[in-house]
């Protein structure tokens, strides 16, 4: 099997894009092209969208589980089949190394299939609510849940195949049909899917369709199309929205993943910050600060200051980004010159307002050519800054000092978003209960992980809308229909 894979798939099958159009893909850790993917034209999204929706509304994939199912573990197989591939891919175009790729880019990934395929055979498909006196007569009442229909899946470069895989596992699980249409940035991976389930799999045809193209605004049709029945999109609080503002023309269902500035809170009684100053630098260093569910504010007690940042500060400053494939890298490069260019603007605002650099804060020598900044701690913020505010998606922590558990309280909640956070304190009771008073999605206690795929992951205010993952995540993407007939009937 060559790889990687370059063609579009619609209707089943892998097919260039109109006229043969392509556009580069550009290995981040170098800026040179690694090769092309299909360029998608106006006229491929209408026949992958046409695909779609026949398939589910003639294909019978709707009604039949044990199909689903059994699609489901295909693909599953073949997904780890072809893992060494999928690999090479994730290091090329998103610059992930080895170790990003065992943990966050494929490792934990891989059971999201099987997680879905196992809740389709075991899901309470009908609920009974029993018999009840109505104005027509004693009626037995129950509901069903049904697949929402055509899902268009918009997803980001950050951590691709794992966002794509969050997003069309529960869709295919539930009877859905998919468009999926990633990031410009990241083509490779979504197109791999794409082959993987044409060759391997027995989904039928136009079940699962996948977009690539270099034009973002390809991705607005499917928000602006009749025929999708539901927007499942990943990406910054602005561009959600504007996929709201779309989909309010046809009342489209929207699930909206979207930004974060997450706040991790060290309270005055912790003794030993190394875990705290470790779970910081290396799960930013991990996907190069790219992650929107990443604590990038770390309140500090006021006391306890200058040595914490003297402590994370060392840690994070030892960490040495590299090109992927070189062995031991921990930290590759942002998706882009234009993000790092973005990265660097943050952090001379942050000096402009007054902030000072502990550690990074420049591009590291002998990596011309790649978007590569080093890990860069900012202490002597106020929350009033921009990098206090605002979504930097970079290796970029600011360390906020703090005088009491509330203000620490009111610091972390003092934000537009609310998608994640971190609690490390001595008295665990006290940690908890001071999480539990964060407006966040999720939230870690002492170091506990919460990300898997039966937790539901999502946030508060303009961190999105809905649930991804778990039973919830699985549950976004069916409708409920309640039925009734006359309790003289045959017995459900």
């Amino acid at each position: 099997m060559s790889w990687p894979e370059t063609r579009l798939t619609i209707d089943g099958e892998l097919v260039a894009a109109e006229g043969g159009a392509t556009y580069p893909n550009i290995d981040p850790s170098t800026g040179h092209e690694i090769g092309v993917a299909a360029d998608a034209s106006p006229g491929d999204v209408e026949r992958a969208l046409v695909a779609a929706r026949r398939a589910f509304d003639e294909s019978g994939w709707t009604d039949d589980v044990a199909l689903r199912v059994r699609g489901l573990r295909q693909l599953d197989a073949a997904l780890r089949d072809h893992l060494p591939e999928m690999t090479e891919i994730t290091m090329a175009e998103v610059g992930a190394p080895q170790a990003a790729c065992d943990v966050a880019h494929l490792g934990e990934p891989l059971k999201f299939l099987p997680y879905y395929a196992d809740l389709v055979e075991s899901f309470e498909w009908t609920t009974p609510l029993g018999i009840a006196d109505t104005v027509g007569g004693p009626a037995e009442r129950w509901t069903e849940r049904e697949p929402i229909g055509v899902v268009a899946a918009i997803t980001p470069w950050n951590v691709p195949t794992q966002i794509n895989l969050a997003k069309t596992a529960p869709a295919l699980a539930a009877g859905c049909t998919v468009v999926l249409k990633p990031a410009p940035q990241t083509p490779w991976s979504a197109l791999a899917l794409g082959r993987l389930v044409t060759e391997h799999t027995d989904i039928p045809p136009g079940v699962f369709n996948v977009i690539s193209a270099a034009n973002p605004t390809i991705g607005a049709l499917l928000t602006e199309d009749p025929r999708v029945d539901m927007i499942s999109f990943t990406g910054s609080t602005e561009t959600g929205k504007t996929i709201m503002r779309a989909a309010a023309e046809h009342v489209t269902k929207v699930f909206l993943e979207l930004g974060g500035k997450s706040a991790m809170i060290l309270l005055d009684d912790l003794d030993d910050v190394s875990g705290p100053a470790m779970t910081a630098a290396f799960g930013t260093a991990l996907v190069c600060g790219q992650g929107c569910a990443l604590s990038t504010r770390i309140l500090i007690p006021r006391s306890r200051y200058d040595e914490t940042v003297t402590a994370i500060g060392e840690l994070f400053g030892s960490i040495t980004p590299g090109p992927p494939t070189v062995e031991g890298t921990t930290m590759g490069p942002l998706i882009d010159l234009r993000q790092r260019d973005r990265v660097e603007g943050y952090v001379q605002s942050a000096l402009d307002e007054g902030a000072r650099i502990v550690c990074g804060g420049a591009r590291p020598e002998g990596l011309d050519g790649g978007a590569f900044y080093l890990p860069t701690l900012l202490a002597d913020v106020t929350p009033e800054m921009r990098v206090a505010r605002e979504e930097i998606f970079g290796p970029v922590l600011v360390a906020i000092p703090y005088d009491d558990d509330d203000d620490a309280v009111r610091i972390a909640n003092d934000s537009i978003y609310g998608l994640s956070g971190h609690v490390f304190g001595a008295d665990d009771e006290r940690a908890l209960a001071v999480a539990r008073r964060i407006r966040t999605g999720t939230m870690s206690v002492n170091g506990g992980v919460w990300y898997s795929a039966d937790v539901p992951f999502g946030g508060y205010r303009q961190s999105g809308i809905g649930r991804e993952m778990g039973v919830a995540g699985f549950e976004e993407y069916l409708e409920t229909k309640a039925l009734a007939r006359p309790a003289s009937g045959d017995a459900r």
